[in-house]
């Protein structure tokens, strides 16, 4: 009941503004409350007031009221005060009253200048602009959509479906019916879009960083073919290098025409890394090709295991396969729930290291912990495929090599069984490589690179045990990556004493050419190649 009456009075904060309304129209009620003329019109107002007020404020009606309106739309109920009503009576009231007609048309001014002094201009508000054309539109709406016209025309382009800046978007189809757009004002009012490209296109417009290749691949997926975007924002070589074409612009905007259509994307995967921002460190991807299969990686703890399943539906509901990388709780804990109840979900194939039993792993780490890999012992799960190190497949194209997983050479090197003895493996597209470290250490990192060497190298790096006293600088210099994944919040990416090597590491890939990603700006994304 205290939260009910919370949210009436921030509800109510918004209604009254800077007060001055609400003094005006309470003083308004004194007077008719102690004028003795015409009663009737007293009882009205000031009782349907006051019978507003007890039942608008009272916890237990307003929390009727919410529950068959809505708690979002609670603040509308203000709209049935008398305000208006209230005021404009009383001010007639009070000039029928004075004598002679110079204190009327005094008071009047009063009046007036009162109304002024407590009120506010409408047309100060941001809804309102000066008409630059006829339709009363933004100017940058109709040159955008008639440069989209015209080239279309020229190329003989029927269907038009164009991605621009949310401050537009509400307009294009006001101007242009035959523009097609991939979301509209439901979405930025908050609803989800009809398909799950339309949605991440919402969100990656609306960051006030650009993943410009995440965008032209949720693009191809939704067929839009024309994109428009502030001039001085982005230079035009950086999206023609993405694969559009300069079409025309005016002098605040550029449009583009998309010349890559959803085949392009053959063989290629969009690999998303998810994170925790509230300062959790877990590991979760998920790999997506362009014909809708669906590759997951971990999933982290079972705490997540509700995100997890929400993303793998608006994904498709179908995972191709699982890949398990050890049992510890931010990697395997999501998965073990999932599958207790998989609801509507559908898992192909899952693979998974065949880890040395509990007792042994707590044995030689008494500080670890296996909840999780008991919980994941007790499943039965048919489709599951243990992997070990030189092991080799593929999944819908995608190659798939491991380098490491628990074996007796893992006991032989270290008694932090379950993470050194995770697997360690590496994807292959057509052209570029990604490797996923999991959780393997220091102590394996010599090892690996003795009995690899440069197979090792990709254009994508995971980076070890979160990125915290993982693998020797050496080994992570070995493989040459252009971006390096930290699968760690911010506390741990910034954490400058000596418990942490996170921010050393860190510094380590940046001096070697890679673009850094973590926690602070996921879901990262990248297309494998």
């Amino acid at each position: 009941m205290r939260e009910t009456f919370r949210a009436v009075m921030s509800m109510y904060d918004s209604y009254n503004g800077t007060g001055m309304q609400m003094a005006l129209f309470f003083a308004c009620l004194v007077y008719l409350l102690v004028q003795k003329k015409e009663k009737d019109k007293r009882y009205l107002f000031v009782g349907y007031t006051l019978l507003f007020f007890v039942i608008v404020f009272f916890p237990v009606t307003a929390k009727l009221i919410m529950d068959c309106i809505g708690g979002e739309v609670y603040w509308r109920m203000f709209w049935l005060l008398p305000t208006a009503a209230v005021t404009a009576y009383t001010a007639v009231q009070v000039l029928v009253q004075a004598e002679g007609k110079v204190k009327r048309y005094l008071l009047l001014a009063v009046m007036l200048l009162i109304t002024v002094l407590t009120g506010t201009n409408t047309y100060n508000s941001t809804i309102f602009a000066r008409k630059q054309n006829w339709y009363k539109l933004p100017q940058d709406t109709v040159d955008i959509c008639d440069i989209i016209e015209r080239d279309a025309l020229e190329n003989g382009i029927s269907h038009k479906k164009l991605v621009t800046v949310n401050d537009l978007a509400a307009t294009v189809r006001q101007y242009d019916a035959g523009i097609l757009m991939p979301y509209g004002n439901e979405v930025m009012k908050g609803n989800r879009a009809e398909t799950e490209n339309a949605s991440q296109i919402f969100r990656i417009m609306s960051s006030d960083t650009k993943n410009w290749e995440a965008l032209l691949w949720y693009m191809s997926m939704e067929a839009c073919n024309y994109f428009a975007y502030p001039a001085d924002e982005i230079t035009t070589d950086v999206l023609v290098s993405q694969g559009l074409s300069k079409v025309g612009g005016n002098a605040s905007y550029s449009v583009f025409r998309m010349e890559q259509e959803k085949s392009a994307y053959d063989g290629q995967w969009l690999i998303t890394q998810y994170g925790d921002k509230d300062g959790v460190q877990l590991m979760f991807y998920t790999l997506q090709d362009n014909k809708g299969h669906l590759i997951v990686v971990d999933g982290g703890w079972v705490t997540d295991a509700d995100y997890v399943r929400q993303v793998v539906k608006v994904l498709g509901g179908h995972v191709d396969a699982w890949i398990i990388t050890h049992p510890h709780r931010d990697h395997a804990g999501a998965f073990t729930e999932i599958y207790k109840k998989p609801g509507k979900i559908k898992i192909d194939k899952v693979y998974a290291v065949d880890m040395a039993p509990p007792e042994l792993c707590l044995e030689n780490a008494p500080w670890d912990e296996t909840e999780v890999y008991t919980e994941w012992l007790k499943l039965t799960i048919p489709q599951l495929t243990y992997v070990h190190q030189g092991d080799t497949f593929t999944v819908e194209g995608l190659a798939f090599e491991v380098f490491n997983a628990y074996d007796d050479y893992v006991d032989e090197l270290s008694n932090d069984l379950l993470n050194d003895g995770s697997m360690m493996f590496k994807i292959t597209a057509k052209k570029e490589s990604m490797l996923f470290c999991a959780d393997v250490g220091s102590n394996m990192s010599d090892y690996l690179l003795d009995t690899y060497g440069d197979a090792l190298q990709a254009d994508y790096i995971q980076m070890g045990h979160h990125g915290n006293g993982g693998l020797k600088s050496g080994f992570y210099k070995s493989i040459g990556a252009r971006a390096a994944f930290f699968d760690a919040p911010d506390w741990l990416m910034n954490e400058r004493g000596k418990r942490f090597t996170t921010m050393k590491n860190t510094y380590l890939m940046a001096q070697q050419g890679a673009a850094v990603y973590s926690f602070a700006t996921a879901p990262n994304q990248i297309i494998l190649k």
